[in-house]
């Protein structure tokens, strides 16, 4: 269009102000049309064709929203997870009814979106160096977090996990300052943006290879196991004592992974070890659609993660992230239901991430 309007006006120039008339069926259809008249000069004539077309298509996007609803997300814990209707009324109660829970939803957000951005203001001053991977657009899973996760839960993130750090409890100041390299920082700086780890929440993140948290994930699930078996549990220091859980220990280990990675065969081997043990564990994929730069359908034959499960008996859940609220309601019911010792269960979160793989990622396959 902008290119259309700079040739008619370079025309105009070059020709009279009756040098053209359009005809009456001007617009319609799709055919070239031609208007020529004569000029000042007699020696010149000016030309002008340009193709009429109809208003062009939308464009088919890559990554389509799926815009669920709530009743989309009911009928899957209803169907899948085995809750009636009026145990999934009360979940969707729980947040939509109280004015702190969406409260506290939305300060979550705001949390950990401020927190990025500040991150990445850092970055680019130079004052934060090294790999760094940010977390904009997908907040709903950090406020899931910070809604229904426990401090004693045993975490398990990947590299990107500044915002599930900060909702797991570990202070805000603690982590920047392990990104400046501070010994104030929770690895007294030595572990920088991927390696945040904190015992007094449990939270061990920033696992650099892909994948490689989920073991680990199934290791952690099954000592909350074994510390009922043996009834041993934690000290003020963090070490093995002879003193059993509490009666109503609910503790659950949860992994989070990338839609890419959970193509990874350590996700096969971690289904088939959590189903056979029944271990508290929670699988929560973070579905962005980029596997680092590659868009994920052209590596994965089957995206929807949350069915890889079937096999083994393991239930997953679907929901939209861009709805932080009803991640919050189907979340805690996944998590409850884990808690409950029914064993373990998939929680994909479909999403976006706002940023390219690193504030290093100049976004060309975008």
């Amino acid at each position: 269009m902008i290119f259309a309007r700079y040739a008619i006006a370079a025309a105009l120039c070059a020709a009279t102000s009756t040098a053209f008339i359009a005809p009456n069926n001007a617009g319609h259809g799709v055919r070239t049309a031609t208007y020529s008249q004569r000029v000042a000069s007699p020696l010149m004539a000016a030309t002008l064709s340009a193709p009429e077309t109809e208003s062009p298509e939308a464009p088919n996007s890559m990554r389509p929203p799926i815009d669920y609803v709530w009743n989309d997300v009911s009928e899957q814990l209803i169907n899948v997870f085995g809750y009636s209707q009026a145990e999934v009324d009360v979940y969707a109660g729980e947040v939509e009814d109280s004015k702190d829970a969406l409260m506290k939803i939305y300060k979550a957000l705001q949390l950990a979106r401020g927190f990025e951005n500040a991150c990445n203001q850092q970055y680019m001053q130079g004052k934060i160096r090294g790999f760094m991977h940010l977390d904009n657009g997908q907040e709903s899973i950090p406020a899931l977090v910070d809604y229904a996760i426990k401090n004693g839960d045993k975490k398990y993130s990947y590299y990107r996990e500044h915002t599930h750090a900060i909702a797991s409890g570990v202070p805000p100041g603690e982590i920047m300052a392990e990104l400046f390299m501070k010994e104030t920082g929770s690895c007294k700086g030595a572990g920088g943006s991927m390696h945040i780890f904190d015992k007094p929440t449990y939270f061990q993140g920033g696992w650099a290879l892909v994948s490689e948290q989920l073991p680990y994930a199934a290791g952690a699930a099954k000592s909350i196991l074994l510390d009922r078996k043996l009834a041993i549990s934690d000290n003020d220091v963090f070490e093995k004592q002879d003193v059993a859980p509490p009666a109503d220990d609910d503790r659950i280990s949860i992994v989070f992974v990338g839609e890419g990675g959970a193509q990874n065969g350590r996700m096969a081997e971690l289904l088939n070890s959590a189903a056979k043990d029944n271990l508290p564990l929670l699988i929560l994929v973070i579905d962005n659609g980029r596997a680092i730069n590659t868009f994920t359908e052209d590596v994965a034959q089957n995206g929807k993660v949350y069915e890889q499960g079937k096999h083994y008996g393991v239930p997953g859940l679907h929901v939209d992230g861009q709805d932080a609220a009803d991640v919050a309601k189907g979340g805690k019911a996944v998590i409850d239901y884990v808690r409950s010792g029914k064993g373990p269960a998939i929680l994909q979160v479909h999403t976006y991430r706002f940023n390219g793989h690193s504030p290093a990622d100049p976004e060309h396959e975008r």
